[in-house]
C-alpha cells in the first residue's frame, strides 16, 4: 500500500520539478529538492516492496527507524506549514512610522516577479499612508548587478513615491542582517531628526527671549513717560507715586528645550507572505519591540516550492540562533 503511495508522490516531485524549470528556469533556488525528494520517494517504495518480499531476512530495526524518521519528517513539515500559514493571516496596520520592504533577487535587467510583488504593495501602502517611511533593505548579492535597495528605489520612483519618504539600507545580504541594519538605520534617522527638532526649539526660545525683552523696553518706556508727565500740582495730600509696573520677566519655559518623550514606534516589515513568519520571528530576535507584519502575495505557480522552501529556511534559522 504505501509503495503505490511512494510511487505516486515521487512521480509529483519529478513533475513539479519539470514545471518549476520550465517556468522560472534550473536556476531557481532550491529546485534540486524536488528530484531529490522523488529519489527518495522510489527508494521507500522499493525498500517496502522488498522488506514484504523478504521480512525474516531484513532485521527489524531498519523499518522501525525508517519509519520513525518518515513520520518525524512529515509531522515537522505539517507543523512548519501551521506556522507559515499562520504568518500570512496577519492583518497589514495602519499608519506605521516605518516599513521596512525586504530585498529579493535582482537581475541584469529586471527586477524578479517576488520583488515586483512586494513593491507594489509598497506603493499602494506608501500612497494610503503618505507619512510612512519606507526602508529600502538589500545589498548586493554576486551575482547581482546593483544593490538591492537602489533598484527599489529607482522603481518606487517610477512609480511616483517621492524620495523624501524613502530611507536606503544597502548592505544587508539575508533576512537577519536586513532587520539588523533596517534597525540601526531608523535609530540613526531618528537622533537626527531629534537633533534638528532641538535647533529649532533652539531658535524658537531665543525669538521668544528677544520679543520678551522688547515688550518690557516699550512698557517700561510707556511707563515712564506716564510718569513724567503727571503733574505734583494735582496730587492729593499725602500722595505717594506708585512703582513703574514693568512686564514681568517672560523667561521661556524650560520644557521648550526639552523633547516631546518618545512614543513606541510602529514598525512594520513588508515581505512574501510565505516568509512573513520568519521575517517576524527574526525581528523578534533583532530587539524589535513592536513589529507589524505586511504580506505581499507569492507567484502561485511556484508556491508550493516556496514553502517547502521556506520550512527549510526555518529550521536552519532556528538552529543558528537566529529566531
Amino acid at each position: 500500500m504505501f509503495s503505490a503511495a511512494f510511487g505516486i508522490l515521487g512521480i509529483l516531485c519529478l513533475t513539479y520539478f519539470g514545471v518549476i524549470v520550465a517556468y522560472s528556469g534550473i536556476e531557481t533556488s532550491l529546485a534540486w529538492i524536488w528530484p531529490v525528494f522523488a529519489i527518495l520517494c522510489f527508494i521507500l517504495a522499493r525498500g517496502e516492496i522488498y522488506y514484504h518480499q523478504h521480512k525474516r531476512q531484513v532485521p527489524l530495526w531498519i523499518p522501525v527507524s525508517v519509519s520513525t524518521i518518515c513520520v518525524t519528517g512529515l509531522v515537522t513539515f505539517v507543523i512548519l506549514q501551521v506556522l507559515i500559514f499562520g504568518g500570512m493571516i496577519k492583518s497589514s496596520p495602519d499608519n506605521l512610522d516605518y516599513l521596512i520592504v525586504l530585498g529579493a533577487k535582482v537581475r541584469e535587467d529586471d527586477i524578479s516577479a517576488s520583488l515586483k510583488r512586494r513593491l507594489d504593495k509598497a506603493i499602494r501602502y506608501a500612497q494610503e499612508h503618505p507619512e510612512t517611511k519606507l526602508v529600502l533593505s538589500g545589498g548586493q548579492g554576486e551575482d547581482e548587478p546593483t544593490t538591492e535597495a537602489l533598484a527599489m528605489a529607482e522603481y518606487l520612483l517610477y512609480n511616483g513615491i517621492a524620495p523624501e519618504q524613502m530611507l536606503l539600507e544597502t548592505y544587508s545580504t539575508s533576512t537577519m542582517e536586513n532587520l539588523i541594519c533596517s534597525k540601526s538605520l531608523i535609530e540613526e534617522q531618528r537622533r537626527q531628526e531629534k537633533e534638528t527638532q532641538k535647533k529649532l526649539q533652539e531658535k524658537r526660545m531665543l525669538r521668544q527671549m528677544e520679543l520678551a525683552r522688547f515688550i518690557r523696553e516699550l512698557e517700561g518706556r510707556a511707563a515712564a513717560e506716564r510718569y513724567a508727565s503727571s503733574s505734583l500740582d494735582v496730587r492729593a495730600p499725602g500722595w505717594k507715586p506708585k512703582p513703574l509696573i514693568l512686564a514681568q520677566e517672560r523667561q521661556p519655559s524650560m520644557d521648550i528645550l526639552e523633547l516631546l518623550p518618545d512614543k513606541p514606534l510602529q514598525i512594520g516589515v513588508l515581505t512574501s507572505n510565505f516568509h512573513l513568519y520568519r521575517a517576524m520571528k527574526i525581528g523578534e530576535r533583532c530587539g524589535f519591540t513592536q513589529l507589524y507584519g505586511v504580506s505581499s502575495s507569492a507567484d502561485p505557480v511556484l508556491f508550493i516550492h516556496l514553502c517547502v522552501r521556506e520550512s527549510i529556511a526555518i529550521l536552519k534559522d532556528k538552529f543558528m540562533g537566529n529566531m
